[in-house]
């Protein structure tokens, strides 16, 4: 096969029956442990009001902010329920930590809590339902230490790994496969809605905008592209990258106002703002939060290096610069290695620094670094080469970026890809992991496993003896 193929989407009926109709103090990390073991899985437990609980799936531990664990699968008095718990050492401390009025602990369908005496009264959500409770040192004591590694890696294990270690990895290799390209078929046909709409190169303008960002700036900066229009951006670009990233940082609010100690790059950038964007404003509500964040990722620098990659297309525009690879004759790394050079190289001042007045890097870094590059040739380039080849109804085109897409490297690992690989793969995940392979992946979580990471009457497991799994 040398195209996309949508067999994957004859396997998209949705599972059935699995979605919703000691001494001193203990440490919450170590109860969180417990709880991600299975100790409690399966168990005869009762909530705190006498109900019957049992734990079908203990769901995915979130080591980032919001509820500790989540889409969990609960059964109260036989009434199958998923969503988040909450584990807490003090029924107290459901208020006392805030979750009572934070949103973000809606989804919550319990809270497990390690005290003996009942709560005086049950939690509610910010939405105003009441949660069930589980008195956890009723059912289990906590283990004098704990293998952290181990205890979360086989607590990740899904039925899927026991079929690989049955029966080895090629059937589910394939399947992952056809669910990678669906993937990149979805993709392309937004994109295509997109291009429609808005028209081609503002449609890969905020594609591109938003794949530059990290994690929680993503949509941060898709609002800074729908503030700058495409045409306009274009423009400045032409006329210089730097009045552009002065236009870009500005809308972000991230161009501090002239001082004694600026940098040369900082003074240039006002200048070039003061004579060619009077009147720009930084764009409202928009908050850069960088707790946990590596300086290297910091949106000064991806702005900076994004300002750089659109005036590196700025000849032809941005469309036809990507559509005119898509269209050579050549191998799949040379194509790589030609959507790679569209990027900037470690120069300028953002090659050198994180931030305006932090220390120099030891040695100059490209500002859109190869690992986010990776990540943007496969979400982006490779939808929209797919669009343009099936809105053409090119079949030639649809082989090129096929096998383009084939022999792509795989890109930085995300928190779902490192909880998958184990959790289908289990001892024998693959030698070498591809962007294909992770895109299917991520599609599969999405599909299968975050709804129903109990695997209760998954069909997947019925794929292994299912012909539409070959390749």
């Amino acid at each position: 096969m040398t195209h996309f193929s949508e067999r994957y989407a004859a396997h998209l009926d949705p599972p059935m029956g699995v979605r919703e109709a000691g001494n001193g103090t203990p440490d919450e990390d170590a109860i969180q442990r417990l709880w991600f073991s299975g100790a409690f899985q399966g168990a005869e437990l009762a909530t705190a009001d006498g109900r019957p609980l049992r734990v079908i799936s203990p769901g995915w531990w979130n080591h980032g902010g919001g509820p500790d664990f989540r889409g969990a699968q609960i059964e109260i008095a036989g009434n199958l329920r998923t969503g988040d718990v909450e584990i807490d050492l003090t029924h107290a401390n459901w208020r006392l930590h805030g979750h009572d009025s934070n949103p973000a602990f809606n989804g919550v369908v319990l809270h497990a809590v390690w005290q003996e005496r009942l709560p005086t009264a049950p939690p509610t959500t910010e939405s105003g339902a009441q949660l069930p409770v589980l008195l956890l040192p009723t059912y289990a004591a906590l283990p004098e230490a704990y293998d952290t590694e181990q205890d979360e890696a086989l607590a990740l294990r899904g039925q899927c790994a026991m079929a690989v270690a049955q029966h080895g990895p090629e059937r589910l290799l394939a399947l992952l496969h056809l669910a990678g390209e669906w993937r990149m078929l979805e993709k392309a046909r937004a994109l295509q809605v997109r291009m429609d709409r808005m028209g081609p190169d503002q449609a890969l303008y905020e594609a591109l905008l938003y794949a530059c960002g990290f994690g929680p700036f993503k949509r941060h900066f898709l609002t800074i592209a729908q503030a700058l229009h495409y045409d306009r951006a274009l423009q400045l670009a032409r006329e210089n990258p730097l009045i552009l990233e002065a236009a870009l940082l500005t809308l972000a609010g991230l161009m501090p106002e002239p001082g004694d100690t600026d940098p040369r790059h900082l003074e240039r950038l006002h200048d070039l703002r003061e004579k060619h964007l009077g009147g720009l404003r930084a764009v409202q509500g928009l908050s850069w939060t960088r707790a946990g964040l590596r300086p290297i990722n910091y949106p000064e620098r991806r702005l900076g290096g994004f300002a750089r990659l659109l005036g590196r297309t700025s000849a032809r525009g941005l469309y036809e610069s990507i559509a005119a690879i898509w269209r050579e004759e050549a191998s799949p790394t040379t194509r790589r290695r030609e959507f790679e050079a569209l990027f900037p190289s470690a120069m300028g001042f953002w090659s050198t620094h994180c931030s305006w007045q932090g220390k120099a890097l030891p040695k100059p870094a490209a500002p859109i670094g190869a690992g986010r590059v990776r990540s943007i040739i496969g979400n982006v380039f490779v939808p929209a080469g797919l669009a343009i080849a099936r809105q053409s109804r090119d079949r030639t085109a649809e082989e090129r970026v096929y096998a383009f897409f084939a022999k792509l490297p795989r890109e930085p690992g995300n928190k779902v890809l490192d909880a998958m690989i184990p959790r289908v793969f289990g001892e024998s995940p693959p030698r070498r992991m591809d962007f294909r392979t992770q895109q299917g992946l991520l599609q599969m979580h999405g599909d299968w496993c975050r709804p129903n990471p109990s695997c209760q009457r998954c069909p997947v497991l019925g794929y292994w003896e299912d012909d539409r799994t070959e390749p």
